[in-house]
């Protein structure tokens, strides 16, 4: 068949589908965890919403337990446009957007209040951060709170100089310099990985979310979980921005409204979502170490010089950030 005779065949066959099937727009989105997993869930009840309003125009495929991507690539696969979506853990982004980091700064953001008030939409610590990646070919979407960190390991870390000598996993640069400031050796692996990792021995112990415990079965291959609240985690969902703007303004406008939704639902289950964890933790054989007054006190005096090497690190938009993390700590002080 010629060239000629090649396009007028793929013209008939585009013609004879419904008008909707010739017009479908799909957006893959490239998934760490498990689509049971809260995240899985929350793309699921986005893929729902986009699809139903757009009659079928839109559809939302979902690629979950890394089968496309590991955690680590997702940023530079959404950017480079090689998927549409993905959802990206914010340390993962630090590569491109040191200041991405805030939210890994020890005992910042160490309450759910705290945390809803910096990933607010348009929040002075949200804002800046979401522009910064829509320079860069990653649009936000919406924002999925992950817990905190937590430490785990197989003998109780309740105090920082538990971790002296300690081979952790971590996920990122703020949690290996908290890691190797507190006299641990710190080892950066793949979340989809970890398992692995502890069940071979490779590490003592690791920094994971604390949704992770249950999403991954680690209560399976470690004794301990220190319940710290270290840092917040979070995870963006993000579209290529090439794509975005290649839809029209009503596709834009349904799928702003998707995530706008999903935002909202799982913050609003996310406090009933990490006590399921630690109970899955405890029912899993694993003891959780809840930390005193005191203990608290001891690791926040511990990390408190990590926020001023932030700032150093990071340069203005860093130091914006602090600020502002610092003017909501304040306002919520006691609270």
């Amino acid at each position: 068949m010629t060239l000629s005779w090649r396009r007028m065949a793929i013209a008939l066959a585009l013609l004879a589908l419904p008008l909707s099937a010739a017009n479908a727009t799909t957006l893959r989105v490239t998934l760490q965890l498990p689509i049971t997993a809260p995240f899985g869930q929350n793309l699921l009840f986005f893929k729902d919403r986009v699809e139903q309003a757009s009659g079928g125009d839109i559809t939302v495929e979902i690629y979950p337990n890394a089968q496309l991507y590991t955690d680590k690539e997702v940023p530079a696969a959404v950017a480079t446009g090689q998927i549409e979506m993905g959802v990206a853990f914010t340390n993962r982004l630090a590569g491109l957007i040191p200041a991405i980091e805030v939210f890994s700064v020890p005992f910042l953001f160490d309450t759910q209040e705290r945390v809803f008030a910096a990933t607010a939409q348009g929040s002075p610590v949200r804002g800046p951060l979401d522009e910064a990646m829509t320079a860069r070919g990653m649009r936000p979407l919406w924002w999925q709170p992950y817990g905190f960190a937590i430490i785990m390991a197989d003998t109780p870390v309740r105090r920082p100089e538990d971790l002296k000598g300690l081979k952790i996993r971590t996920f990122g640069k703020a949690y290996e310099q908290l890691i190797s400031s507190l006299g641990g050796a710190a080892t950066n692996i793949p979340g989809s990985e970890q398992y692995l990792a502890y069940e071979r021995g490779t590490v003592d112990g690791g920094m994971t979310g604390v949704m992770g415990v249950k999403d991954r079965k680690l209560y399976q291959v470690l004794e301990t979980i220190t319940d710290a609240n270290v840092a917040a985690i979070e995870a963006v969902v993000l579209i290529n921005e090439r794509v975005w703007q290649g839809l029209d303004a009503d596709e834009q406008k349904i799928v702003a409204e998707a995530a706008a939704a999903a935002e909202a639902d799982i913050n609003a289950k996310i406090g009933s979502i990490l006590a399921d964890s630690i109970a899955a933790a405890e029912e899993g054989g694993m003891e959780v170490v809840r930390l005193t007054d005191a203990d608290r006190t001891a690791w926040q005096e511990a990390t408190r010089p990590l926020w001023d090497r932030f700032r150093a690190d990071t340069g203005d938009l860093g130091g914006q950030l602090m600020d502002a993390a610092e003017a909501i700590r304040a306002e919520t002080a006691g609270r």
